[in-house]
């Protein structure tokens, strides 16, 4: 540990490989991230920092307002993320990542309600993400067979179900898109107790012209810059790419009828990042979910543009 480090209270890790990030960081008792982390690389370079508040950034700069990007991993992202570009853009304001890796909604508005219980936060910004009200074990990481996307790519490709009498049960139908009540009713309910809070929804490369096509032959190793894939390590399929784009689509769609309703601020990064018409479509993207680092910089620039008159 650093003499810097140890004086202020915080541990130091040498960062682990992506798919085990969360396991280090998230407090499973809290449903949070633990406070004062410092995750370095094999050359002893600061990759991020989860701060005394619990939230990746830099400690708390009190003579700074105070902004909270909440989310899952498209605000958790790689490194640093974009959340803490913006300040930059907004001299006298700290911008701080609220976000959590497969990070269901329920838990990100509970996560944002009790951090503005506790704290004085000038500007919510809250991206929901994709991941769905999960039970506990959907907590996990995507990737894996327990979690939400894990079970649903096993329905989609018509695996059985892991009961007693599973050889004889039908391969289940792929889920239609719901219009999901909940979901609406969940952010409605947040937005009348935190009513300082900007929406934004999520961008994906899938887009209306090549969502049921076979995008395999596009997915690529290397970087971060190069490299492009599904989900994690879930098997792709192209049901299930078509459910992610309906599922996505649907609530970037309530997203945007709520803000209407409300008269709340909204960020449309989906159309901002809509991926049809351009030649590459995994020219912003590694993967269908999550833009590349290069990007972060414009993210930043983008979500900035949208608020700058309330700073």
């Amino acid at each position: 540990m650093s003499p810097e480090a140890a004086a202020a209270g915080k541990s130091v890790h040498l960062i682990p490989a992506d798919a085990a990030i969360k396991a280090l960081c998230f407090d499973e008792a809290t449903q949070s991230l633990r406070p004062n982390l410092v995750l370095v690389d094999r050359h002893g370079e600061v990759v991020f920092e989860i701060n005394e508040l619990g939230l990746k950034g830099r400690g708390r700069d009190p003579a700074r307002k105070l902004a909270v990007v909440w989310g899952d991993s498209v605000v958790f992202g790689v490194r640093w993320s974009w959340p803490c570009l913006i300040d930059e853009l907004a001299p006298g304001w700290q911008f701080l990542n609220g976000g959590i890796e497969a990070d269901p909604y329920d838990n990100i508005l509970r996560r944002a309600v009790r951090f503005n219980r506790e704290h004085e936060v000038a500007l919510n910004i809250l991206l929901l993400g994709w991941h769905p009200l999960a039970p506990a074990q959907d907590f996990a990481d995507p990737a894996s067979p327990a979690s939400w996307l894990g079970r649903l790519a096993a329905r989609l490709r018509g695996d059985a179900p892991p009961t007693s009498d599973a050889a004889s049960s039908p391969a289940p139908e792929p889920p239609a898109p719901l219009s999901y009540p909940e979901f609406r009713n969940a952010l409605l309910e947040f937005l009348e107790g935190v009513p300082n809070t900007v929406l934004v929804t999520m961008p994906t490369p899938l887009n209306r012209a090549i969502a049921d096509r076979d995008l395999s032959a596009n997915f690529a190793r290397g970087d971060r810059d190069s490299v492009f894939g599904f989900a994690g390590d879930v098997a792709y399929s192209v049901r299930l790419q078509r459910y992610l784009f309906d599922h996505i689509g649907e609530r970037n769609r309530i997203v945007r009828e709520v803000a209407q309703a409300t008269g709340k601020r909204l960020i449309d990064l989906a159309a901002a990042f809509d991926t049809e018409g351009q030649a590459d479509f995994r020219a912003d993207f590694f993967d269908m979910l999550h833009l590349r680092p290069r990007v972060y910089p414009h993210a930043a620039v983008l979500v900035h543009a949208a608020i700058k008159d309330l700073l």
